[in-house]
C-alpha cells in the first residue's frame, strides 16, 4: 500500500481539498512534490473558521531525505503532528495541554483532519564514512497526559517535538531510532519497513507522555483518518524557502519541547540515536 501523503490547497482562504503523490528524484537536488486533488474535505472546511490552523510549507528537500522518510501513524490518544510555521512566519501557538474533557481530551482540538492536511514534517541530512543519518522532526500542538484542568507542569505541555533518526548505507536502512522523553531507547537495526521507509507510531507511553516507537504488525491497522501509512510534506534542512524562517522555528522558545534539528543539538542527537552501532560515522561533521 502506499503512503498517504497530504498539503492544502487555499483558495480564498477556504481549505478545499487533500492530495497525495509520493516525491522522485534521481539526484542530490532540491526537488518540489506535483501534487493532484482529490476530494473535498468537509469537516476540514468547517473546522478552518474555529482552529487556529497553520498552513504547510510546500514539498521540498534533498532526494535521499524523501527517500528514506517515515511514515506514520497515531494512536487515537494522541494528536496528529502538523505544521510549526506557516510559510509568512507565522508559528503555531500550540495548545492548552488541559483543554478537554474525558474520554477524548488527550487529543481534543490537535487531531481534527485539518492538522494532518495542513502538516509538515522537518529534516536534516549529515553524510560521512559511507553512512547517512536523517533526522525528521516532527511537531504536535501539545502533550497531555492526563484530562480536566492541569495540576501540575507533569501533567503535560504546550508543544511537543519528537524526531527519527533514520541511519543509512547506499541504499539500505541500517537503524531507525524514534525519540522518546529526550532519549533513543526504542533503537533497532531491524526496523519494520514499507519499501524503504521506516514505520513509526506516535503513542502514550503508559502514565507517561507522548512520544515515537517502532511499529509492529498490529499496527498495520491503521487509526489515522486517512486509513493508510502517513507521509507529510517534508522541508529539507537546506531547502526552506527563506532561511529566516528556518531560524524563526529553530530560535523559537518551545517551552518543554525542543527540536533537535539545531546547530547545538544535532551532533549530540545523532550521537544518542546512534548508539556506537553505526561503524565509523562521525555524528558531528558533515561530507
Amino acid at each position: 500500500m502506499r503512503p498517504f501523503t497530504a498539503t492544502t490547497l487555499l483558495l480564498g482562504g477556504v481549505l478545499t481539498g487533500v492530495v497525495s503523490g509520493t516525491p522522485v528524484a534521481t539526484g542530490d537536488v532540491p526537488v518540489s512534490t506535483p501534487s493532484f486533488i482529490e476530494a473535498v474535505d468537509p469537516e476540514a472546511v468547517a473546522n478552518i473558521t474555529s482552529r487556529d490552523i497553520r498552513g504547510a510549507i510546500p514539498n521540498r528537500a534533498l532526494p535521499i531525505e524523501h527517500k528514506f522518510q517515515p511514515v506514520l501513524d497515531f494512536d487515537k490518544d494522541g494528536c496528529y503532528y502538523t505544521s510549526a510555521i506557516d510559510p509568512s512566519g507565522n508559528l503555531n501557538p500550540g495548545l492548552n495541554y488541559a483543554n478537554g474533557v474525558p474520554p477524548n481530551c488527550l487529543r481534543a482540538q490537535c487531531r481534527d483532519n485539518n492538522r494532518l492536511q495542513n502538516s509538515n514534517v522537518y529534516s536534516r541530512a549529515r553524510c560521512n564514512n559511507g553512512w547517512c543519518a536523517i533526522m525528521y522532526e516532527y511537531y504536535f500542538e501539545k502533550d497531555q497526559i492526563v484530562c480536566g484542568p492541569a495540576r501540575w507542569d507533569q501533567d503535560g505541555h504546550r508543544h511537543d517535538w519528537e524526531n527519527v533518526v533514520v541511519f543509512t548505507q547506499g541504499e539500505a536502512v541500517r537503524r531507525v531510532a524514534p525519540s522518546c522523553h529526550g532519549g533513543y531507547g526504542g533503537a533497532t537495526n531491524s526496523p519494520r519497513l514499507q519499501g524503504q521507509r521506516a514505520k513509526i507510531v506516535y503513542h502514550k507511553d503508559g502514565g507517561r507522555t507522548h512520544c515515537l516507537r517502532m511499529a509492529n504488525a498490529a499496527d498495520d491497522s491503521i487509526e489515522n483518518y486517512t486509513g493508510q501509512w502517513f507521509l507529510g510534506s517534508l522541508i529539507g534542512w537546506t531547502n526552506w524557502p527563506a532561511t529566516w524562517l528556518r531560524d524563526r522555528v529553530m530560535n523559537n522558545n518551545w517551552g518543554k519541547a525542543s527540536c533537535k534539528l539545531r546547530d547545538d543539538s544535532f551532533g549530540s542527537a545523532l550521537n544518542s540515536a546512534g548508539g556506537g552501532q553505526v561503524g565509523n560515522f562521525n555524528p558531528w561533521v558533515d561530507g
